[in-house]
């Protein structure tokens, strides 16, 4: 992004652009940083957790990271919130990939049809998991993707709905590894603070 990024300024702040980048990783090592990014690997947990119960609300998010409250219109919950698109789509994947190991129809779609006005649209478009080798990997498709603030978090929590997937699918007696996740950004920026 920084040497081949170009210049944006979305809503007057100044970014660094690729569009419709992708980024591969291996899922069974779902922490991605380096040292002078300093994760909170609270946040990282409370959040995927957060997402696992379906929650919508700001109370059980904002006590890992205060900044969070600025997404929500109301100080309650969160418009975009993928918790519960993702509880209410999860059985439709699991019971996708048990019927048909080898389905291209294990998708969910986060994104939200006519959002109105709100601080809260999804980055994250849609998933998809598919089983191949043995393993369950994840394609999931944002328009939106702040490669210091969100890769790193969004990484874990992509990987901890895998994870719940896997959970899923072994209590129906079929066993697959953690395979490999691909995140497709329509932008995927690097704001200039974080230069």
């Amino acid at each position: 992004l920084l040497t081949h990024g170009k210049a944006v300024e979305p809503r007057g702040q100044y970014t660094r652009e690729i569009n419709n980048k992708q980024l591969t990783f291996d899922m069974r090592y779902p922490v991605l940083g380096f040292e002078d990014r300093h994760l909170s690997y609270k946040y990282c947990a409370a959040e995927a957790y957060w997402i696992l119960t379906g929650d919508n609300r700001t109370e059980t998010l904002v006590p890992y990271n205060k900044n969070m409250i600025n997404y929500s219109d109301d100080g309650i919950t969160y418009f975009g919130a993928y918790g519960p698109k993702v509880m209410a789509q999860i059985d439709y994947v699991v019971t996708a990939l048990a019927k048909d190991q080898l389905t291209r129809q294990a998708g969910l779609t986060i994104w939200r049809e006519n959002p109105p006005y709100t601080k809260d649209v999804p980055c994250t478009v849609g998933m998809f998991f598919y089983i191949r080798e043995n393993k369950l990997n994840l394609s999931v498709f944002m328009r939106s993707s702040d490669a210091w603030l969100g890769v790193p978090y969004d990484a874990f929590t992509f990987t901890m709905i895998a994870c719940y997937v896997i959970a899923k699918l072994k209590e129906r007696k079929i066993y697959v590894e953690l395979g490999s996740m691909t995140i497709t950004a329509v932008s995927a920026h690097l704001y200039l603070e974080h230069f």
